[in-house]
């Protein structure tokens, strides 16, 4: 019985090297190469406010070897679009995006709106002075996925904004009027408007020197919104109040990509406070 024991532990032992030395050698040959396949999804400001796909969005989306420092400047951008679920697709007819031949590992960098001079860039341009450039630039942008080995699921991407959010969730005294409320026309004054983003390694250059954004308030003078540059910046708060202009210095604030800032504004005779309510934060879920 023994014996036995011994010969059939022995084949198995034999099996096991046997089963090692085709992975080694010709597992390759064995597992032919993969199309790649993403699915994206949206990070969004609010918590409680879902960010979904409209369909048709365009993405670029590098893939290089992991852990090679000069992968990403030397890969190929390739363009993809979404649906409404996610799920990407190349824009063009023989462009497939090809896991390597040899299975090695690798990382995926993807932003959208797609931008053609990031391709040689590798970085994004954005302008926050007037709400219709920050709306234009308010890129998303994913470095999330990381060490993926050649799989037939998609990878999951997990995108989040580049920029920084800010609301003003204004209040008033009575003896405020209407007609008061409306002139309101808050700025966010110290910040910088214009930068770059570098897409390889996530950082923010602003560019020009500190000026003053506007903010977009709705019409019943409820809220304002603006959208920032990620950065650390001594901020100050203007408001016209009955026909003067006012300020108050909130200091230095640092300002973080996809956080959105919730700022509580009360509006008196003569006239504002102004301090932070909340950062909109949570953790994001990380996939294999």
């Amino acid at each position: 019985m023994k014996k036995f024991i011994y010969i059939f532990a022995g084949v198995a032992l034999s099996c096991m090297l046997m089963s090692c030395e085709d992975i080694n050698e010709g597992g390759v040959d064995r597992h032919p190469q993969l199309p790649v396949k993403l699915k994206a999804s949206i990070t969004p400001f609010e918590q409680d406010k879902p960010e979904t796909w409209k369909g048709d969005e365009e993405f670029g989306v590098f893939m290089f070897p992991s852990g090679e420092e000069k992968g990403f400047a030397s890969s190929k951008c390739v363009r993809f679009k979404t649906d409404a679920e996610g799920e990407l697709s190349i824009t063009e007819t023989g462009t497939e995006l090809m896991y390597p031949k040899d299975a090695a590992k690798v990382d995926f960098i993807c932003f959208t709106p797609f931008e053609e001079s990031a391709l040689t860039s590798r970085a994004l341009s954005l302008d926050v002075s007037t709400r219709e450039k920050a709306l234009a630039c308010d890129y998303l942008y994913s470095d999330n996925s990381r060490n993926k080995y050649p799989a037939l699921a998609p990878v999951k991407i997990q995108m989040k904004h580049v920029l920084s959010a800010v609301r003003f969730e204004i209040t008033a005294e009575d003896d405020i009027l209407p007609a008061e409320l409306k002139n309101l026309n808050p700025h966010m004054e110290g910040v910088n408007a214009t930068g770059s983003f570098n897409l390889g390694d996530a950082t923010l250059t602003p560019s020009g020197t500190a000026t003053a954004i506007p903010m977009l308030a709705d019409e019943r003078m409820t809220s304002a919104e603006c959208l920032l540059l990620p950065a650390t910046s001594n901020v100050t708060v203007r408001c016209n109040v009955a026909g003067q202009e006012f300020r108050k210095k909130l200091g230095d604030l640092t300002f973080e990509r996809g956080k959105l800032y919730i700022f509580d504004l009360h509006v008196s005779h003569p006239g504002f406070e102004i301090s932070l309510r909340e950062i909109e934060d949570w953790v994001v879920e990380t996939y294999d």
